[in-house]
Parts: C-alpha cells; sequence; structure tokens
C-alpha cells in the first residue's frame, strides 16, 4: 500500500529533505506546467462558449413566450409529471399522459424544449467536470513547479528565506489565507531569482529585488476567480433561480465566470515561465554550488532553551541584588 498510495516516496522525500542538494532546474516542470494551464484555459473557454449557447438558447424560449424554466430529463415516470406541470404552468394544452403518448403537437413542442435544455444542461455539466479534472492536474504541476523554484533559491545564493518550499505550497490549501499568502510566497521568489541583484550579500535581495508588474495582476485574478466562479455563482450570488429570466442572467455571469478562470490561466502561464526564466539566469550567474537547508526547528526544544535562558537571567539578577544590599 505504501508503494501504491506514493507513501513511501513520500517518506523518502521528507528524509532527504535536509540533505546537502544543488541547483535544480525546472525545465521539465515548466513544461507540464505550460501544458497544464494551456489545457484549462481551452477547457475555459470552451465552457463559456457553451454556456453563452445555453443563455442564448434560453433567450430564445423566452422569445417564444415561454416564461418558466424547461424541466431536465431524469425516469420517464418523473418526466411525464414535470412535462405536465410545465405545461400547466406556460398555460399549453398539454394535460394528460394520453397527449404524451400520441405525442400532440402541443406536447412535442414543450418536449423537444426539454430534450435541448437538458441536452446543453449535460453538456455544460460535462465541461465542468472536465475542468475540475485538469485543475487537479493544475496542481500536482503548479504545485511542483512552485517547490523546486523555493528550493532553489538556496542554491542562488538568497539566504533567509521566509517561506519554506513545504509552505510555500501549503498556503495555497488554506482557507482565506490562500488570498494573499501565495502572492506573497511568489514575491518572494521573484525577489530571490532576481539576477540583477548582487550575491556578496545573501539577503540584499530582500530589498533590491524586483517583482514584476504581471505578479500582482496574477494574484488580483486569482483573488477575483476566488470570489467569482462557477460554483459560487450557482451557491451564492445568483443561488434563486425561479423564473427563467433568473437562469438566463445566471448562466450570463457564468460567461464572466469562465472568461475569468481562462485569464488566470493566462496570467499564471506568464508568471511560471518568468519565474523560470529569473531563475536560469542567476543560476548562470552563480554557478553550481552545493547548500545545506537549514535543520527544522523543534518547538519543544526552543521552549525548554528559553526557559533556561530566562531562569538564568532571573538567578544573575538575585544574585545582583543580593550583591548590592551586602555593600
Amino acid at each position: 500500500m505504501g508503494r501504491i498510495t506514493g507513501r513511501n516516496e513520500m517518506d523518502r522525500a521528507k528524509a532527504k529533505r535536509y540533505e546537502p542538494y544543488s541547483y535544480e532546474s525546472n525545465s521539465t516542470q515548466i513544461r507540464w506546467v505550460v501544458v497544464a494551464l494551456t489545457a484549462w484555459v481551452v477547457v475555459a473557454l470552451v465552457l463559456a462558449w457553451q454556456d453563452r449557447a445555453t443563455a442564448s438558447y434560453l433567450g430564445d424560449l423566452q422569445n417564444q413566450g415561454i416564461a418558466s424554466v424547461p424541466p431536465t430529463q431524469q425516469s420517464t415516470l418523473r418526466d411525464v409529471d414535470k412535462i405536465l406541470e410545465f405545461a400547466a404552468i406556460e398555460g399549453v394544452d398539454c394535460t394528460t399522459q394520453e397527449q404524451i403518448i400520441a405525442l400532440t403537437p402541443e406536447c412535442s413542442n414543450l418536449m423537444d424544449v426539454q430534450d435541448k435544455y437538458t441536452s446543453v444542461k449535460d453538456t455544460g455539466a460535462m465541461l465542468f467536470v472536465l475542468l475540475m479534472a485538469v485543475f487537479l492536474a493544475n496542481m500536482f504541476a503548479f504545485g511542483a513547479f512552485t517547490h523546486r523554484s523555493s528550493r532553489n533559491l538556496l542554491t542562488l545564493k538568497s539566504d533567509k528565506q521566509g517561506f519554506s518550499p513545504e509552505k510555500s505550497v501549503m498556503w495555497f490549501f488554506v482557507p482565506v489565507l490562500n488570498l494573499i499568502k501565495p502572492w506573497q510566497v511568489f514575491r518572494e521568489l521573484f525577489r530571490g531569482s532576481d539576477p540583477d541583484v548582487t550575491t556578496s550579500n545573501q539577503v540584499e535581495w530582500k530589498t533590491k529585488g524586483k517583482v514584476p508588474v504581471i505578479v500582482n495582476v496574477w494574484a488580483a485574478i486569482f483573488v477575483a476567480v476566488f470570489l467569482f466562479n462557477p460554483r459560487t455563482i450557482g451557491m451564492y450570488w445568483y443561488s434563486v433561480r425561479e423564473t427563467l429570466d433568473d437562469v438566463v442572467i445566471a448562466h450570463q455571469r457564468l460567461v464572466i465566470a469562465d472568461l475569468l478562470l481562462a485569464v488566470l490561466g493566462v496570467a499564471a502561464i506568464f508568471v511560471a515561465l518568468e519565474l523560470h526564466k529569473r531563475q536560469e539566469a542567476c543560476h548562470a550567474k552563480v554557478g553550481d554550488i552545493t547548500v545545506t537547508p537549514p535543520a527544522p526547528v523543534d518547538p519543544l526544544e526552543e521552549a525548554l532553551k528559553e526557559g533556561i535562558r530566562r531562569k538564568d537571567l532571573e538567578n544573575e539578577r538575585s544574585r545582583s541584588k543580593r550583591r548590592g544590599s551586602g555593600k
């Protein structure tokens, strides 16, 4: 099970975290990042086109005089009940199962509406599932790229970084804080990878390193997508969709959300490419060096040391007071 789940490989990676290492190029990882993000952009654009087509189809139904949301297909018996309910709401002469079986013009028209609406809904749902699958692929690709980029800072003579490689990835998954921390992580990565900063002082990058505008743009889009995406539109912004007009507006907003997802993917591609370019240039300047990452801090050990230090300080003060009293 350890081999199947990858636990053995994870344990080996953890054991090697604090061993000496040299610069590790992201040349392979950047290709996977670009491929995964390009797939994300394509799926998001196709989803935007599908949501636009759905909104357009519902608008055509409005022009035909339909005011309520068509039912979607489920089981046969429930389909019949929903068609009859839909006909009653719309005031259409389709009131019995016999009329549906006989495919009277009125019932046949409503069933065509149901079929087409079900088709566009199902297509949109499948595209959204595909988008989530591509999202998982991007999590692994972008996470691996971020982790290695963070590890490389030490080999580029950029010391005292505020985010460890593990935390650089972890902050993407912490609710609320992931609106700010990833932006801070990448600002640090860009500053520490700036080839124009001198390496004679290994902490000068903190003040001299430059961050390109695209990083701030990417972070702003990231926040916008976090607040306004296909999930939040359905759950919060347009959760009440009682009329056909409500559904049309919701799908129009979905188009905007889908386009935001695509723009986020494009911005992420530029960020990743620029960071990789900087690290390669900085490595060419610094050369191959071997570094040893700082050992992890044991909180209990640090607390004990602090307690001992305070106790020694108190004892020294007490001795000083006694000497003063003796005089």
